[in-house]
């Protein structure tokens, strides 16, 4: 009898050894990631960043790269919120503000142009790890997890094999990168996966840049894959600051049937359709208005890609010709709002006007900023007094920015808002979702 209970248990733990064998678990974990990839270009998530950056106290700028925090000083200095739309297509991962329900081939780093932003968090690290031969795999052992066990490995994809890229403009460059993932080894489902780069290139203000993802099932259409929950990326800046980003996604659903998404819609498209006004309807540049926000604006809450309401409270007009009446409704969006901190903390509130409503239809609205002056042909050989222009981002985004003074979260901005705009004339960038 007890001949035959020793053959039982040395059966059972045989079996448990070949179920955790490490080469197995990992071809399992490869297997569900791929099957999760080969459906997520059907799906799309809203994801919403929260960021802080943290400058360092001048006396420690001498201890940039050192990774001992005790041995740095920092202070908050700014924080701000995004919230966007993301999705796959076979080139990679595609963007929207909230809402949109279109994308197009807008670089997600030409929606956003201040503060840390990356990409790969939906699915590019998960098809360059998982999808790709170029990482190589180390079994690290088995720990426990929110009281849970799970099996860890490591992996590394050394520069020659990367194709993560940091930095911007001129200073991008790629970078090798390593980490460690858990996997739950009863359902062989990524739990955490950390992706940390080598040493950066001081060209790129940064030391280091650390992702780290959290995954889970989620149930759509009746059946469950796996689609990451959140994500954080933090940043050691080479001056001794920091830089970290939360993010969270929600909202999952399918393309199909929910959604109207277009990409890169072809040139000769009609300018409107019946949705967006017809197309002969067209308002001229160079006609100034101004425009009330209608709702206010919680800013501990609000995000940089939310739409506000607002109305013209001048009308458009061409000379004596009114072509948009005062008291229409115009669809706006928010690109930055941003807390800074400080002995007088302010908070920035940048806009951008979208549509604007003509006998219930919305038509496209190309609008800047009316910076109050207009640009009379000089003489002959007499010089332009200046004019303020402002960034060529905000040229370029068309936006209006608020400053209010002495503001700390939270604080609500009121409707009423006013500000003055000038006609432009309509490009790629100023058409509203389809």
């Amino acid at each position: 009898m007890w001949t035959r209970f020793l053959l039982a248990f040395s059966i059972a733990w045989s079996m448990q050894a070949q179920q955790d064998d490490p080469m197995d678990l990992l071809r399992r974990v490869q297997a569900g990631v791929a099957r999760s990839l080969d459906r997520l270009p059907r799906y799309m998530c809203t994801e919403t960043i929260d960021r802080v950056q943290y400058e360092p106290d001048l006396r420690d700028r001498g201890t940039a790269c050192d990774e001992s925090r005790a041995q740095r000083s920092t202070h908050l200095a700014t924080s701000d919120r995004l919230r966007l739309d993301v999705g796959m297509a076979s080139g990679g991962e595609l963007y929207a503000w909230v809402g949109e329900s279109r994308f197009d081939d807008r670089d997600l780093l030409d929606m956003v142009h201040e503060g840390p932003i990356s990409t790969g968090s939906f699915a590019a690290f998960l098809t360059a790890i998982f999808g790709t031969e170029d990482a190589s795999f180390t079994y690290d052992g088995e720990t426990t997890e929110d009281g849970r066990a799970v099996s860890e490995f490591g992996f590394s994809v050394p520069y020659g094999n990367s194709h993560y890229l940091y930095g911007e403009g001129q200073h991008r460059e790629i970078t090798a990168y390593a980490g460690t993932f858990l996997v739950d080894p009863k359902v062989s489902d990524l739990v955490r996966l950390v992706v940390r780069t080598s040493r950066l290139n001081p060209e790129t203000s940064a030391c280091y840049a650390t992702t780290t993802l959290e995954y889970g099932r989620v149930r759509l259409m009746g059946s469950e894959f796996l689609l990451p929950s959140a994500s954080s990326l933090h940043i050691l800046h080479t001056n001794g600051g920091e830089s970290e980003s939360r993010t969270v996604f929600s909202n999952c659903h399918e393309f199909l049937g929910e959604s109207t998404i277009s990409f890169n819609p072809p040139p000769n498209a009609p300018a409107a359709d019946a949705r967006h006004g017809p197309a002969s309807l067209s308002i001229p540049p160079g006609l100034p208005f101004s425009v009330a926000l209608t709702q206010g604006i919680d800013t501990s809450t609000a995000a940089a890609g939310d739409a506000i309401k607002a109305k013209l409270i001048t009308p458009i007009k061409e000379h004596s010709k009114v072509l948009v009446p005062m008291g229409a409704a115009v669809a706006a969006r928010i690109v930055s709002i941003r807390q800074y901190y400080g002995s007088e903390g302010a908070i920035t509130l940048d806009i951008k006007l979208e549509t604007v409503d003509v006998a219930g239809v919305s038509v496209r609205l190309a609008a800047t900023p009316n910076t109050g002056h207009s640009f009379p042909k000089a003489k002959r050989g007499a010089l332009q007094r200046r004019v303020e222009l402002g960034t060529l981002r905000g040229l370029e985004d068309r936006s209006a920015r608020f400053v209010f003074q002495n503001a700390q979260q939270p604080y609500l901005i009121g409707s009423g808002l006013e500000s003055s705009w000038v006609t432009g004339t309509p490009d790629s960038r100023s058409a509203p979702p389809q």
